[in-house]
């Protein structure tokens, strides 16, 4: 044992807690990043939406009813069907429970061999204390209200402590974040605290994920000492610097901002780097930071463990395991396209005559059968704008999230839509996967998503 360590008992006001601090935390402070968007609006002189939504409807006219004409009946064309104009079909098959199975490799030799065995890995723990966690750990795990390991966390957390390399596959919602955060943060727990250093670095696809894992972290680790720190784009470069100047032993960053202070910022590097995890893999793939991701990958050392957590293995996925990943465990908690067992899903169909109300119907769901907590994926920047202005207009508190907005203003959306201010979050793929925010009850995708992936990890919020 280290000679300069010493133990600190717990004091009496550690282990008794008032009934008032015994409530769950939640993980998710979006308004704790930036200012708000009242504010931004204030500093730039600017108009927001909702002010311009709620003057147009305090100088509309009042329509009487008898003012509307009757609509004249259509001839239906449409082949001959009878079928209803909208015929729902409840999803069916795939309604068991997924199982929950380690995947030691694909098939063939070359894969076998580049994979290690996951023989012992164990999908299932009763607590979180089977799984040889710190006290501070533990105690911040039942502050969040985490009784029982996640299957993805019973998985992974004994194996990432034990250095480990990792291949993962989980649903969103299933609890990945903790997954690798925890195992990190045990080890930084006893790190060689006299010498500053920056020990793990966690990539991610989009600034709003990049958010809500440093948000995680940050509650985890709120009974230590280890800092952690954010670096994206939309926020002040300035701050970020000099966060990262200050040596933090986490730090949560999307690739595009991380690689403009490596190469500008001197005094910034990753020598120390114990702990590489890129989440959401695939994604960083497809937003086109494939050079940024291989040229940090070169960056950091060689003897570093390293973590990588992708919904679907795509050839390029492939690519980057082989050249980033060292022996790993291969962990499939939730095969990729499973349904989940809670999760409903039903098809709205539209003759294709009336195509051309695809938003009155989805303005009539929302209106009488969805009316709250309900996420709505539009599939582009100008519909998700022009659906929140219909909205606005109809009487129903809608947040826009989509890539034309500030920093701001997209953090501003998600915390007014975890705080239940508004009903309805429309949104382009920016929120489709990973991001997850507890209560959510429908998910209705406007524009069919391009693969079925897509579409099972957006529909994935209905059951987080």
């Amino acid at each position: 044992m280290d000679p300069d360590f010493h133990f600190d008992a717990a004091s009496s006001e550690d282990e008794y807690e008032s009934e008032e601090d015994l409530s769950p935390q939640s993980p998710w402070d979006f308004a704790s990043y930036s200012k708000s968007a009242a504010e931004e609006h204030a500093d730039r002189n600017t108009t927001s939406v909702d002010a311009k939504i709620s003057r147009a409807l305090r100088d509309r006219p009042a329509v009487s009813l008898s003012d509307i004409d009757e609509p004249e009946e259509e001839e239906d064309d449409d082949d001959g069907d009878d079928e209803e104009e909208e015929d729902r079909v409840i999803g069916g098959g795939g309604a068991g429970s997924a199982n929950k199975k380690a995947v030691g490799g694909s098939v063939g030799g070359a894969a076998r061999d580049f994979f290690a065995p996951s023989e012992g890995a164990s999908f299932y723990a009763n607590s979180f204390l089977e799984l040889n966690l710190s006290r501070p750990l533990l105690r911040a795990c039942e502050a969040l209200g985490y009784q029982k390991p996640t299957p993805i966390q019973a998985a992974c957390i004994p194996l990432a402590l034990a250095g480990r390399d990792i291949c993962g596959s989980a649903l969103t919602g299933s609890g990945k974040t903790a997954a690798f955060a925890l195992p990190v943060l045990e080890r930084l727990y006893f790190r060689p605290k006299r010498i500053p250093g920056i020990r793990v670095l966690i990539l991610t696809p989009a600034r709003e994920l990049a958010v809500q894992v440093h948000g995680m972290i940050e509650k985890l680790a709120q009974f230590t000492d280890i800092r952690c720190c954010l670096v994206v784009g939309g926020l002040s470069t300035k701050v970020q610097e000099a966060a990262l100047r200050s040596m933090p032993d986490i730090v949560v960053a999307t690739p595009g901002r991380i690689i403009d202070h490596l190469r500008n910022s001197v005094s910034v590097g990753l020598e120390d780097l114990a702990v590489l995890i890129l989440d959401e893999a695939d994604r960083l793939l497809e937003t086109s930071f494939s050079g940024e991701i291989h040229e940090l990958i070169h960056l950091c050392p060689k003897g570093r463990q390293t973590m990588l957590f992708s919904a679907t293995m795509t050839e390029e996925v492939d690519k980057l395991v082989k050249l980033s990943l060292n022996k790993p465990v291969r962990l499939q908690a939730d095969p990729s396209t499973k349904r989940p067992a809670t999760l409903t899903e039903e098809v709205v169909r539209i003759r294709r005559m009336r195509e051309v109300n695809q938003e009155a119907v989805l303005l009539a769901l929302c209106s009488k059968t969805f009316t709250k907590e309900v996420i709505v994926f539009s599939g582009t920047k100008q519909a998700a704008h022009r659906l929140k202005i219909i909205f606005g207009l109809a009487g129903l508190r809608a947040a826009e999230l989509h890539g034309n907005l500030t920093q701001v203003q997209r953090l501003d959306a998600l915390e007014v839509f975890r705080k239940h201010e508004v009903d309805f979050l429309i949104a382009t793929d920016v929120a489709a996967r990973g991001l997850d925010i507890i209560g959510v009850q429908t998910v209705i995708n406007f524009a069919c998503p391009r693969d079925i992936t897509r579409l099972l990890h957006s529909s994935c919020w209905s059951y987080c």
